[in-house]
């Protein structure tokens, strides 16, 4: 088995040197802290886990939080985290929230009373206020807590997120680039700023070719299969001339195309969809869905980083915001060329 000494000697540094690495006690230099971690790597050196928490008052575990396990989308940030936080000698204690007040509360909860480090939260159901009446609570005065994809003004250098926004606005721009005019949108949720930032660019674009917004293009979703389902039913039943649909996330665009495949209409050739996230889903549609892609794994990895710093008060530039990049398949008929 290796020990604390050899690993030392490995990376050229002294025995507690290495200790203030693995146990964040002190800082040390990103380099030689690289040159650290590539030894504990390399030797495949186990720290005790039980002598570490007792000696630092840390448990070396990160808390997560998502709003389920099942969710590519969930998946791919957890797994940026991951990443991050395992080549730093932690490891991850992930919950669900299951999109549930109580249960998100429980989840935050749960972790901190197994003395999590760190706390990297997806909350869909707890308030910013109740988030900021946390910060001020004793018991979370001495854990990072970050927010990755969500904003929050008064902790905004603690929050990892996406311009949604401007996901919107590329995702209709490229329908209306493509000759499209009648353009439907699923949103998700409306008391999520994320389903409304998507919205408002959607709007923009629409305004910005002189398209009249009808309220009836425009039906809510909940970012599920089964509700973007029903929200094409509903566009359907509503007879409009629409050509297109922007649609809110990938899952609900699966349903979607599940309605108009069972109505007989094709895609794209007579409706066209564009969806929002890029998760794996979107590519083993038929056709292939043009999407919005979201960074979810870098965005993951920028939370981690963040929690890192937070915790180890380390002066590290974090990247904090990430814009969405369109993605083109086979679900969008150009009309121009009709």
């Amino acid at each position: 088995m290796t020990t604390i000494k050899e690993v030392s000697k490995y990376a050229d540094v002294s025995p507690s040197t290495v200790s203030r690495v693995l146990n964040g006690t002190a800082a040390v230099n990103k380099e030689t802290k690289q040159r650290v971690l590539d030894a504990v790597k390399t030797l495949k050196y186990q720290p005790n886990a039980f002598a570490r928490g007792l000696a630092t008052n840390r448990s070396g575990g990160i808390g997560v939080v998502i709003n389920d396990f099942i969710s590519p989308y969930y998946a791919s940030i957890v797994h940026g985290i991951e990443k991050v936080i395992e080549e730093n000698g932690m490891h991850l204690i992930v919950s669900s929230g299951h999109a549930n007040a109580h249960t998100e509360r429980r989840a935050v909860e749960n972790l901190r009373q197994r003395r999590a480090d760190a706390l990297i939260l997806h909350l869909e159901e707890i308030s910013d206020y109740e988030l900021l009446g946390w910060l001020e609570q004793d018991e979370f005065q001495s854990i990072p807590l970050i927010l990755v994809g969500r904003y929050v003004a008064e902790i905004q250098d603690c929050c990892v997120q996406l311009d949604n926004d401007y996901g919107g606005y590329l995702a209709t721009q490229h329908l209306i680039e493509k000759g499209h005019r009648k353009i439907a949108h699923i949103t998700g949720r409306l008391d999520m700023k994320d389903s409304r930032d998507r919205l408002q660019g959607y709007r923009r674009a629409l305004e910005e070719a002189s398209i009249d917004f009808d309220d009836d293009y425009v039906v809510e979703g909940k970012f599920t299969v089964e509700s973007g389902q029903m929200a094409m039913k509903r566009l359907l039943d509503r007879k409009l001339h629409m050509t297109a649909a922007f649609i809110g996330n990938d899952e609900m665009a699966a349903g979607a195309l599940q309605v108009l495949r069972a109505a007989n209409i094709q895609v794209p050739q007579e409706v066209s969809i564009v969806g929002y996230d890029d998760i794996l889903i979107g590519r083993l549609l038929y056709p292939a869905l043009t999407t919005v892609q979201q960074p979810l794994n870098d965005m993951g990895e920028a939370a981690a980083q963040l929690a890192l710093a937070e915790l180890f008060n380390e002066k590290e530039e974090v990247r904090r915001n990430f814009e969405p990049k369109l993605i083109e398949r086979e679900s969008v008929l150009d009309l121009r060329s009709r």
